[in-house]
């Protein structure tokens, strides 16, 4: 934190060192001049006393700039009006400054402003261009319910306390790149146009709660190193989230994004949540997640989301409609493969936490035979297994019997001599025989209790090569 704002430091202290050629002004001295009218315009100059305009009725037409100068005392403008832009750049206010429901027609100046008490903005009108570019605050400061008719320019720009920005209105650009705060809130604050918080430091909880971006809006590179919700927040354009880290659970919960959202290169050191969220299109490409970090999709509804199963797989809160959404997003994106795998885990994860009973006994049938469907590879091993195993029990058991005289058809021969044992060759013969067409050889035949044992091979057989056509079939044809 101390990191954050010791160059802002730096600066406020060489501003505030008074020199001996700054003029000192009285405060009351610029009141007089406000009331009757004349322009105030001074640099580098002192200004003590408190500043207060409770006595002026109506607005300020003329100029007011008082720029790189030191406000030793409170400024109170509460309510005042100001035609023309009100400019004091580079100034420094070492006690609390008041311009709650101020009404700056033409815009206001504060690039390079110290407030080192607290600062009170709500309720303010600024019709025209703001900018706070590089302004510093370092008390507790509030802009809650302003509005901003031009562009509002917070670049570069440090908040050391607690501010809020809640139900605020922007109409136009606002930029808070390379911004550093702490605890932030923008309450359904409202932005019309064009939004960038590049690079901003959030260092302690950051709210966007019911926040509306009509327009597109950057966060590339931004920093959340507590909290972060977005929750029920909208965003109507497109939403670049690009190489932003997440030090804690980053919560998206109900969530709109009606255009793109870039999520590519982002770090999540701890959980995703986007419950209930609308996606239209969503890309999470080379996204990064701890061990123990999950991912929430419950009762979300997505158009696209590009992330590969193998980056999400062990992370995902299991959910039913969830994954069902996911195979049918992977289907669509042509990453089949992906659906399978998405597939497979939904239905393990199912049958393991059914009761026993006849769906889950046929769910591991389901689940041995075939993979669900989905695994090829599985019924081709049931069908190589089936046959090596009844072949080398009809070797081992000495279950078959072979004619001496090749090409012999009636058993009945007195010619035709069994030998004692068949060759194991032959016995993988009679098996591959009876799997795949339920038809011993011509010069061999079962005996005893093995008649019964290539009878089921044979029923066996038909199972597995109709569930091997099945499956390899929903596999390759898409």
């Amino acid at each position: 934190m101390m990191l954050l704002f010791c160059t802002a430091s730096a600066q406020i202290e060489a501003a505030g060192n008074e020199s001996p050629d700054r003029e000192t002004v009285a405060a009351e001295d610029i009141v007089s001049q406000l009331i009757s009218g004349e322009p105030v315009i001074y640099d580098n100059i002192t200004i003590t006393g408190s500043l207060e305009l409770a006595e002026l009725q109506g607005s300020l037409p003329q100029p007011v700039r008082i720029t790189n100068s030191i406000f030793l005392g409170p400024v109170r403008f509460a309510g005042a009006s100001f035609d023309e832009p009100l400019d004091l750049q580079g100034s420094v206010f070492r006690d609390d400054v008041d311009f709650a429901g101020c009404r700056f027609l033409g815009g206001a100046r504060f690039s390079g402003v110290a407030f080192q008490g607290q600062a009170d903005l709500r309720n303010t009108y600024f019709g025209g261009q703001t900018s706070f570019l590089s302004a510093q605050f370092y008390e507790d400061a509030s802009l809650g319910n302003s509005q901003f008719l031009g562009d509002a320019i917070f670049l570069n720009s440090s908040f050391a306390r607690d501010v809020d920005f809640d139900f605020a209105q922007f109409q136009r650009l606002a930029s808070f790149a390379d911004a550093r705060f702490v605890n932030v809130s923008f309450l359904e604050t409202q932005f019309g146009g064009h939004t960038t918080f590049l690079d901003a430091q959030f260092q302690g909880n950051s709210a966007f709660a019911a926040t509306r971006f009509a327009g597109s809006v950057v966060f590339r590179g931004a920093r959340f190193f507590l909290g972060s919700t977005f929750g029920l927040s909208s965003f109507g354009g497109l939403a670049d989230f690009t190489n932003v880290y997440f030090n804690r659970t980053a919560y998206f919960g109900g969530v709109k994004f009606t255009d793109l959202a870039y999520f590519i290169n982002a770090r999540f050191d701890r959980d995703l949540n986007m419950e209930d969220s609308r996606l239209y299109n969503m890309r999470l490409d080379n996204v990064s997640f701890q061990e123990s970090s999950e991912i929430n999709l419950n009762n979300s509804d997505f158009t696209k989301l590009e992330v590969r199963w193998g980056v999400i797989k062990e992370r995902l809160v299991y959910n039913g409609a969830a994954y069902l959404a996911l195979v049918k997003n992977y289907k669509s994106l042509e990453w089949f493969e992906d659906a399978d795998d998405c597939y497979y885990q939904y239905r393990r994860i199912g049958q393991e936490q059914a009761p026993w009973g006849w769906g889950k006994i046929s769910d591991l049938i389901s689940w041995l035979s075939c993979g669900y469907g989905v695994r090829v590879s599985y019924t081709a091993f049931w069908c190589l297994f089936t046959i090596l195993f009844f072949g080398v029990v009809f070797w081992a058991g000495k279950g078959m019997n072979k004619f001496e005289i090749e090409g012999m058809e009636l058993p009945g021969d007195p010619r035709l001599k069994p030998t004692s044992r068949v060759s194991f060759t032959d016995a993988l013969y009679f098996s591959i025989a009876m799997f795949t067409t339920s038809q011993a050889p011509v010069n061999t035949y079962p005996v005893g209790v093995y008649r019964h044992l290539a009878m089921a091979e044979g029923i066996l057989g038909w199972f597995f090569l109709g569930l091997f056509v099945v499956v390899l079939s929903g596999v390759l044809i898409r």
